[in-house]
């Protein structure tokens, strides 16, 4: 408090000393007036007759106008009128000065005109009206004498702060003023300061700063006043201090406290104080007396959540409770007598000070994370933790910031262990801020000087930093306390190797000399010939390793490899003599012999491929061969064939490279004449032709060849049952798909009968299997996307990929509400990935596939299996999907009856396939049980790297129950197919009565399901839906819960 007041008269006596102006007439004479009647007169300066006040030490001018007042003098007592004629004064000081009652104003006088009024050990000081505008501010420093009145906050109704200090001894022979709450509505009182005999009543104040200090003899009965602040509603600070005797703790309600930090001696407690409804972040107790606890222990239980420090010290206690929200935490100074354990015993802190207590045991590597920390003057012994040790001094007899957090235990050491390895790695994040990283790379006293950088501790693990000006090439990273520098780098940069020589005392060692080196010998690696170097030490600039074994004397030559993290570079030495590397010209891609800078190795550029450098050549990429892996392997992945029987432009879509020696295109046996290429297509006209036939594709000496891939454009097609008549529905000849009318349905436009009772239909996604089912009654149909198959240019399998057990939930494929993923990655083909997604379709949505629309109606589910990213075994090679199709009978449940058609003609399955043809759009599979049509509809187009282009589908397998479908997909990058099923109730069906004289009523019912499959974006979708006609009224009924997610 004694250098507060000083530096207060210092910035006024700075003020005053600095200012040159000259007084208005008005303010001049009173200036003499004043100055005259304090016998100060004498001390200002006069030229011609003319006193130079604001130049005299005791006034400051701004322009003409005194704008700061000080007057030092107890000459005379000091009224209002003396000073009323100063207008724009911003401080006025009184020092010594003998004050009268009436002396800033007394209402109806206007107050004197000073934003802020200070008094300096004044005499008969006192509150004796309400102190008016403008003051803004009164400061009470060091009472000399009591004050002649008590304050009322009432005489504070227009201030903002009124502040009071002491300096010197605070203990005061005489009783400090009480402080009276008087007020009847708010007041802006905003800081209080204060040296007084009680604590004031909070009603109708507000302020954000709350310091109160009681002197000698105060009223203790005013500590109720402490009990609830929950009324301050603002952030406040309170700081609370009693200079004599021991109290009761007075606090029970908080709220928007700051910081509540009380000095005193506190009685000892009945029992733990309960502080849940004290919200305050930070509070702290000093000096409170070593029997305030409860038995030894801390008297405070149940923080607030939004307390996170905490400080008590000058108590007494047995040991450290554990604190649930707390980050900082002071215990220091309180005869603490246990051992201290990790730091997880006690809660989670970023600071902890636990210094001048007599805590015993080793000090735990958990503390390595605080950022502020003390642990000196205990009775720990043992290691000091490396975080810790590895940044103390060398010298025992130098100190630092470090050390003195530790010193006064009995620590084994308080210097660095042999065993200390400082590895700092560093990393550029962005333009201008660095990590400084490694197992310890230093505390938060530890000091750091770089180039460039300004450095911020978070943990004993790493450091953050800014850059400052223009970033280096190389860092220079100094730690002040030990003395020791690193050289960094951000650039990843290959190691540069100068200079190779032999250790005078071991001749199979040897030492590396060049820059871009690391300190981490744990991620450096060299290789001399076939042997390995073991690294003994690193740094920035050199290398020292040593081989197990000696070399031959006549070795010499030998490939050198370096590598250093993920940099590598290559070298020649010969052992036993001294090397200087000459480097080789940049760009060599083999051997460079560093004795003589010569490149020996692969071709300066491996186009589509990379340079081994241990076999000297070129490794091609898959499609691509030859020295310089120039030469493609081409393939097609689509065609646009034309019309039957005309001539026309064909164009083919694929890889063909920019390489294309002697090609040519031949379609069905006929050529096919080429009239423009580059790497992706090939145009080429062709005469005439019909059906389906193959092609081939030579160039570079090399044909890539497809049997049963070109397809010639039927330009009408049939429909299936040619729609059943004119009065049934239309054909749409363009695809050979049915548009049925009114009252009929189905892939031929059935009729639909009106009258019947309708079985109930249930569909499930079994995840663990990827079985899509669907059960009427005992008929249960499946449909199985069983395998994918790689196939060489006979159809032979090369690679067989099971799909049906492997699913697992994966909720970042999802991408909309109402969509559900899982997927499952190809065992052999690691970076293929295949992606099931499970969508509702809540309102009628029309799709439209290669150039084919179809209508999902709504209420149905949408199931899309994608492969992403598959690789081919060769260019040759193509992909083929195979889809399950297969019906069971399932025991009867307790509601079900179905006796009338299993007792039929129906419980023979029958399955056909004769409209599987190449001539048509569509083809279609059936297979019949139980009156039941489970129905496939193939489209023979996909979409191959987004273009449109004939497939075929085929037959793998059949029996009884089930039929294997084969959809033979080209080789291409992205590839889309899009079959569908339906299952139709047949006409036949008859309900439980079994009464076939009324099966001419019988409703038809189906439950469509349509199914997309693409490849490398390879979905598979599956819409089901079920539409229940009866009475002319439409049902739509899916149960989303039937969808079993079966985590694997």
């Amino acid at each position: 408090m004694k250098r507060l007041f000083y530096y207060y008269i210092f910035i006024h006596l700075l003020i005053l000393v600095t200012t040159s102006a000259k007084l208005k007439d008005d303010e001049y004479q009173c200036s003499i007036a004043l100055f005259t009647k304090l016998n100060m007169i004498g001390s200002v300066n006069s030229s011609n007759g003319y006193y130079d006040f604001c130049n005299s030490g005791r006034l400051s001018c701004n322009n003409d106008t005194a704008s700061y007042l000080s007057l030092i003098t107890n000459y005379a007592p000091i009224y209002y009128d003396d000073i009323s004629c100063y207008k724009s004064l911003s401080n006025l000081d009184f020092l010594g000065v003998v004050l009268t009652p009436n002396i800033i104003g007394t209402p109806p006088q206007p107050g004197v005109t000073s934003f802020k009024i200070n008094f300096y050990s004044c005499y008969d000081l006192g509150f004796y009206d309400v102190i008016s505008l403008p003051t803004r501010e009164v400061h009470i420093l060091n009472l000399i004498e009591p004050l002649k009145t008590n304050i009322t906050l009432s005489s504070l109704s227009l201030i903002n702060n009124i502040e009071m200090y002491e300096y010197g001894s605070p203990l005061k022979s005489f009783l400090f003023p009480y402080i009276i709450n008087d007020l009847t509505q708010y007041i802006p009182l905003n800081v209080m300061l204060l040296y007084v005999s009680n604590v004031p009543n909070f009603t109708y104040i507000n302020p954000s700063n709350i310091q109160i200090t009681l002197g000698h003899g105060f009223d203790k009965t005013s500590l109720l006043n402490f009990e609830d602040l929950t009324n301050i509603n603002r952030t406040f600070y309170l700081v609370f201090k009693v200079l004599d005797g021991s109290i009761p703790f007075p606090f029970k309600k908080a709220k928007n406290c700051q910081t509540m930090a009380i000095t005193t001696y506190f009685d000892t407690p009945n029992d733990y104080i309960d502080m849940n409804n004290i919200e305050a972040q930070i509070i702290q107790f000093l000096n409170v007396s070593s029997s305030f606890s409860v038995s030894g222990n801390l008297p405070f239980k149940n923080f607030n959540i939004k307390t996170k420090s905490f400080k008590f010290n000058n108590g007494k206690l047995n040991s450290i409770p554990f604190f649930q929200n707390i980050t900082i935490l002071d215990l220091s100074e309180n005869q603490i007598n246990s051992t201290l354990g990790k730091m997880s015993d006690y809660g989670s802190f970023n600071t902890l000070y636990l210094s001048k207590n007599n805590l015993t045991g080793t000090l735990d590597q958990s503390y390595c994370s605080l950022t502020a920390f003390d642990f000196s003057y205990n009775l720990l012994s043992g290691p000091i933790p490396l975080c810790f040790a590895c940044f103390l001094p060398y010298s025992v007899s130098t100190t630092s910031n470090l050390k003195n957090k530790l010193i006064g235990n009995n620590f084994e050491s308080y210097t660095p262990p042999t065993s200390c390895n400082i590895i700092p790695n560093l990393k550029l994040i962005g333009s201008n801020q660095f990590i400084l990283y490694g197992d310890y790379v230093g505390t938060s006293l530890t000091t750091i000087t770089s180039t460039s950088i300004r450095w911020t501790f978070k943990n004993y693990t790493y450091f953050t930093g800014t850059l400052i000006g223009t970033a280096p090439l190389v860092y220079n990273i100094t730690y002040d306390e030990i003395g020791t520098s690193f050289i960094l780098f951000t650039t990843p940069t290959p190691p540069n190797v100068t200079y190779v020589e032999q250790q005078i005392n071991d001749r199979n060692c040897f030492q590396f000399s060049g820059t871009y080196f690391n300190y981490n010998i744990s991620s450096t690696e060299i290789k001399i010939g076939d042997k390995s170097c073991n690294v003994q030490s690193s740094t920035f600039y050199q290398i020292n390793c040593c081989v197990d074994s000696a070399f031959d004397s006549n070795e010499k030559d030998l490939i050198t490899k370096i590598k250093v993290g993920e940099q590598n570079s290559q070298i020649t030495i010969t052992p036993y003599q001294n090397n200087t590397v000459i480097p080789c010209e940049s760009g060599c891609q083999g051997v460079c012999y560093t004795n003589n800078g010569t490149c020996i190795g692969c071709p300066p550029n491996c186009n589509n491929g990379k340079c081994d450098a241990t076999l000297f050549q070129c490794v091609c990429d898959s499609n691509y061969i030859g020295s310089d892996c120039s030469i493609p392997l081409q393939y097609v992945t689509s065609i646009v064939p034309i019309i039957s029987n005309s001539e026309g432009t064909v164009q083919l879509f694929g890889l063909f490279g920019t390489v294309n020696d002697g090609i040519s295109v031949k379609i069905g046996g006929n050529n096919c004449n080429i009239t423009f290429i580059n790497s992706e297509t090939i145009n080429c006209t062709l005469k005439g032709g019909s059906g389906l036939v193959s092609v081939n594709v030579t160039q570079n000496g090399y044909t890539w060849f497809k049997k049963n891939y070109f397809n010639y454009i039927i330009p009408v097609q049939n429909c299936p049952n040619n729609c059943n008549g004119d009065k049934s529905g239309t054909c749409d000849t363009n695809i050979g798909q049915c548009i049925c009318k009114s009252g009929y349905g189905g892939i031929d436009c059935t009729p639909l009968i009106q009258e019947t009772i309708i079985p109930i239909s249930n569909s499930s996604i079994d995840l663990e299997t990827g079985v899509s089912k669907i059960s009427n009654e005992q008929t249960n149909y499946e449909i199985k996307v069983i395998a994918l198959l790689e196939l060489d240019l006979d159809g032979n399998t090369v690679l067989k990929h099971p799909l049906v057990n492997s699913w697992s939930i994966d909720e970042n494929e999802s991408t909309k509400p109402g969509q559900y993923a899982f997927s499952q990655l190809l065992d052999s083909n690691k970076n293929c990935k295949l992606v099931t997604t499970i969508e509702e379709v809540t309102k009628d949505t029309q799709y439209s596939f290669a150039g084919v629309n179809f209508l999902v109606v709504a209420n149905s589910l949408k199931l899309t299996v994608s492969i992403n990213n598959y690789t081919f075994i060769s260019s040759l090679n193509s992909l083929q999907l195979q889809i399950e199709s297969l019906v069971s009978i399932l025991p009867p449940t307790k509601n079900e009856d179905n006796n009338c058609n299993d007792k039929s003609q129906s419980t023979i399955t029958s399955i056909d396939t004769s409209g599987i043809t190449t001539d048509s759009i569509l083809n279609y599979i059936t297979i019949e049980k139980n009156n039941k049509i489970f129905t496939g509809r193939f489209i023979n187009k996909l979409l191959s790297d987004g273009r449109s282009t004939f497939f075929s589908s085929e037959v793998v397998s059949r029996n009884n129950e089930s039929l294997v479908i084969g959809l033979n997909l080209p080789h291409c990058s992205n590839c889309v197919v899009d079959p569908d099923f339906s299952v139709l109730v047949s006409s036949s069906f008859k309900t439980s009565n079994c009464d076939d004289t009324n099966s001419n009523n019988k409703n038809n019912w189906k439950i469509p399901v349509a199914v997309v499959v693409s490849v490398v974006g390879f979905s598979l979708i599956v819409v089901i839906s079920l539409i229940i006609i009866k009475r002319h009224r439409t049902f739509i009924k899916v149960k989303l819960s039937t969808i079993k997610l079966i985590k694997k």
